[in-house]
This record gives C-alpha cells, sequence and structure tokens, in this order.
C-alpha cells in the first residue's frame, strides 16, 4: 500500500515539476525522446514536449491503477 501511494506521490511531482517549468524543456524533451524511439513512434515537437509528458505521465497512472483495480478484483473472486 506504502508503494502505491509513493507511486502516485512522486508521479504527481514529477508532473508539477514539469508544469511549474522546474525541470528544464531539453530534459523533458530529451526524455520524451528516447520514450518515443524505443516504441516507434515519432517524437513531438520541442513546444508541445511539456503537454505531451504531461500525458504519458497521466496515463501511466491510470494503467497502473486499472492493473491494481484488476488485480483486487481477480484476487476476491478467487478468494
Amino acid at each position: 500500500m506504502i508503494g502505491i501511494a509513493l507511486f502516485h506521490v512522486l508521479m504527481v511531482l514529477l508532473g508539477l515539476g514539469i508544469v511549474s517549468r522546474v525541470v528544464p524543456a531539453e530534459r523533458v524533451g530529451a526524455m520524451l525522446g528516447y520514450l518515443h524511439n524505443s516504441i516507434g513512434i515519432s517524437t513531438p515537437p520541442s513546444d508541445q514536449a511539456r503537454t505531451i509528458a504531461l500525458i504519458w505521465i497521466g496515463a501511466t497512472i491510470i494503467v497502473v491503477d486499472g492493473c491494481i483495480s484488476l488485480l483486487v478484483f481477480l484476487a476476491k473472486l478467487v478468494h
């Protein structure tokens, strides 16, 4: 339970760091470039890097929460 809460806190802090421009735009763009190249999609323009990074963070939170919810649901069905 602590791990789930820590994950959410870290992801929200990362998002706040991107929005408040504490994390430099070059670093955000570089990380998005690595991510997009590793999964084989085109990289976003540099002026949209912060927005796309926030979308990725939100999608990651939703996917992780969905997987945890599914795991809990299946565990309740089996028990």
